[in-house]
């Protein structure tokens, strides 16, 4: 009995402690799962968790962005137009040990001396330059003393002080000569390094050229302007990417991570722009708008068979009227259209000689300077007819004394009854359209077409045919008259201007640019051969006033002159208010003034164009074309042709070629040299001695024979020069005089005579 109760008493125990093991393993079972549920909580799911851990990452990593040097865009002949410059920022940790345990009097010492430095360095000229406030060399220390704090435990860290960024040279120099910066109180501070976008010739072709980065205007916000904008996907390059830990508060370094990569810097624009042309072209047209005090000046160059744009100026006044006139402004020679006035005489004479029946010797009746033409009353400022001596006056001489009357009659003459086929015509030479620019908002011609409302705002056929004619009704830019008149100088293919050559990386081409055709054939070559005629006609001194008199090559051009109808952009107060007041041209006297030319005559290169915008006033009355901007296109011609051999007669090669007639003898190797250089041929008679003499046959060529020197004799100098005459008489105890310049002729004691006390003088005769 006692022995089972023993049994049931074991066997309990066991269960029991079988029992509170499994809820002690429940236990650690359900614990282990609580944490692991709790770690999977926190790894992947918790957000504040998760966001405590990329608040510590990321104030201890950071990726940041390394910005790819931006492209240059240079000049056809490689000159800078716009480049990115490396400059550097210093960044001063003022919390640095070096600071912190600095003794008081050298920190003192350090801290006004570089106080002095930087403000003569950042100077008041250079912050009025720069666009920037001046600091003073006080303002410098109370920078240091005040941000220093050294009894605060938490000075500032990586503060800037200099008030814009220094070049390299700039900051190779301070860190050799200013205290601090040199590192003599340890490192206190970090160089950043940027990438700054300069204009090394300033307003030189800005507005061909734009501006880099963000632009407000009139509320609208662009993305650059230009060249900048348009191939900012070339320039901008591809940016790099480095992943950094930081080191203290401000100053981090670099790790190596595979996110690393390295930044691909920008393409490089090649421009057609001539720098040194376009130098010469601003300047000139500069002066001609400050004697007139115009509103806005153009100047520009083509070249013919390319398109190439060599320059484009625009020039437009200051708030004040003759003053400050900059590229900042406006960009006048595409986005301006206005009338071109007698310019557009060139297309109207195309268009007669093409499709209106007409020839160079067809004629038109003018009675007198101003004539009723349809209803339209239209006036010569000359009396055309009195000047060619006949009634009867010929397009060839319409066109060079710029007869308004001459094309309002033949135009209208010819397209009053179907008006549409002039219009058409004009069309078909691109003048209602663009010319490829733009990318630049390039301004669209604009001819009215019979029949629209806008025809019938200017009147019926009887009134706006006759004013299309002679260049009024049309608007265009300038940039288009310009094209136009360089297909005709191309033969009759008319391409689009070109500003870009090509793109380069390390001197390798990555795009070639290419020549752009507008239209393959402007017209015949009858009429082209016309047009050449009529345009060299108009090039005489007596029809350009004498402006373009005495230049070294031949030329076409054309002159124009038109009131100003419409608006324009402009800074200056006189013409802005003048313009919310409204334009009224017969009161306000505003004119349009230009000129193109193309050279040379017979077979043009290149189309030259200057327009001036101005009002004719008082103290300013000047208006026509030929005295606005004649002065401008002569020195632009002349800088042309200058710089242009193929533009220079040259000569033909003689049948035989040219030798020296005559050597002067003198020192062998001398005289052999100079044999080898100017004779024919040489033939080599001389032995190993000092002296030769060199004489040249009929067939020139030199013959080199040696000239004996013998001790104690007067030697015999004729055919040298007076120097080696001189060395070798006065060597010989001689002492010389002589007579005329060029080689010796003759000497006054015979050579070979004994040398003896009684010879002392010798005279030599020298001829060329």
């Amino acid at each position: 009995m006692s022995q089972t109760k023993n049994s049931e008493k074991k066997g309990n125990a066991k269960q029991d402690i079988l029992h509170r093991v499994g809820v002690l393993y429940t236990l650690f079972i359900l614990a282990a799962l609580g944490i692991t549920a709790r770690l999977i909580w926190v790894q992947f799911v918790s957000p504040s968790v998760k966001h405590n851990a990329e608040v510590m990452s990321d104030g201890v990593y950071r990726t940041k962005t390394i910005s790819a040097h931006r492209g240059a865009i240079l000049a056809s002949t490689g000159e800078p137009l716009a480049l990115s410059s490396v400059r550097y920022e210093a960044t001063f940790d003022f919390a640095a040990e070096g600071f912190r345990d600095a003794k008081p009097e050298d920190f003192k010492t350090n801290v006004d001396s570089l106080a002095k430095l930087l403000a003569q360095h950042f100077s008041p000229a250079d912050a009025e330059r720069e666009g920037y406030d001046y600091i003073s060399e006080q303002e410098y220390r109370n920078i240091f003393y005040t941000n220093i704090a050294k009894e605060e435990k938490r000075a500032p860290r990586a503060l800037k002080i200099f008030p814009r960024s220094v070049t390299t040279d700039e900051w190779n120099m301070m860190k050799r000569q200013f205290p601090i910066l040199n590192q003599n109180m340890g490192v206190v501070y970090g160089s950043e390094r940027v990438d700054e976008r300069i204009y090394p010739s300033d307003d030189l072709a800005r507005q061909v050229i734009g501006r880099d980065g963000m632009l407000v205007i009139k509320g609208d916000t662009s993305r650059g302007s230009g060249l900048e904008l348009i191939y900012d996907e070339y320039l901008s390059g591809h940016d790099g990417l480095a992943v950094e830990q930081r080191i203290a508060h401000g100053f981090w370094t670099r790790v190596n991570d595979k996110r690393n990569r390295m930044p691909e810097d920008g393409c490089n624009v090649v421009t057609t722009i001539d720098a040194g042309l376009q130098k010469m072209a601003t300047e000139r047209l500069r002066d001609a708008l400050i004697s007139e005090e115009a509103s806005f000046g153009v100047a520009m160059v083509m070249e013919a068979a390319t398109g190439n744009i060599l320059c484009m100026v625009n020039l437009s006044s200051g708030e004040e009227r003759g003053t400050n006139y900059t590229e900042r402004v406006y960009n006048h020679a595409m986005r301006t259209a206005l009338c071109p006035g007698s310019t557009m005489k060139l297309a109207s004479a195309m268009a007669l000689l093409e499709i209106g029946g007409m020839d160079i010797d067809s004629t038109v009746e003018i009675k007198g300077a101003a004539e009723t033409v349809g209803k339209t009353r239209v006036v010569d400022s000359h009396n055309v007819a009195r000047e060619v001596g006949s009634d009867s006056v010929t397009l060839r001489d319409g066109f060079a004394h710029s007869s308004n009357i001459f094309f309002a009659k033949a135009v209208y003459e010819r397209f009053k009854d179907d008006p549409k086929r002039y219009t058409e015509y004009l069309e078909d030479l691109l003048f209602n359209d663009y010319v490829g620019l733009g990318e630049f908002k390039e301004a669209r011609s604009r001819v009215p077409h019979p029949g629209t409302e806008e025809w019938r705002r200017h009147g019926d056929n009887a009134t706006t045919l006759p004013r299309l004619a002679f260049g009024y009704i049309i608007e265009l830019p300038t940039i288009h008259t310009l094209t136009f008149y360089n297909g005709v100088a191309n033969g009759g293919r008319m391409v689009a201007p070109r500003l870009v050559d090509r793109i380069e990386r390390d001197g390798e081409v990555v795009k070639r640019m290419p020549v752009l055709t507008l239209k393959d054939k402007m017209c015949s070559e009858k009429t082209l051969d016309a047009l050449y005629e009529c345009l060299a006609a108009a090039a005489v001194p007596e029809r350009t006033a004498w402006r373009l008199k005495d230049l070294p090559i031949s030329f076409g051009c054309k002159t124009g002159t038109a009131q100003i109808w419409s608006n324009f952009n402009t800074v200056a107060k006189k013409d802005y208010q003048q313009m919310l007041d409204g334009m009224t041209p017969s009161i306000d006297r505003y004119y349009l003034g230009s000129i193109v030319t193309m050279m040379p005559q017979d077979k043009p290169k290149y189309t030259i164009m200057v327009s001036v915008a101005k009002q004719s006033t008082p103290t300013h009355p000047t208006y026509f074309g030929i005295s606005l901007t004649g002065s401008v296109a002569r020195d632009i011609m002349e800088y042309v042709y200058d710089n242009d051999p193929t533009l220079h007669a040259t000569l033909e090669s003689a049948e035989t070629p040219y030798g020296a007639t005559a050597i002067k003898s003198g020192e062998s190797k001398a005289v052999e040299h100079i044999s080898k250089r100017l004779a024919n041929g040489v033939e080599l008679k001389n032995d190993d001695s000092e002296w030769s003499i060199a004489t040249v046959n009929e067939a020139g060529c030199a013959v080199v024979e040696t000239r004996k020197i013998e001790e104690g004799v007067v030697p015999n100098v004729v055919g040298m020069g007076l120097s080696d005459a001189l060395y070798l008489l006065e060597h010989a105890g001689l002492k010389v005089t002589h007579t005329g310049a060029g080689r010796v002729v003759s000497q006054s004691i015979k050579n070979g005579t004994r040398i003896n006390g009684n010879i002392k003088n010798i005279h030599l005769y020298l001829e060329r």
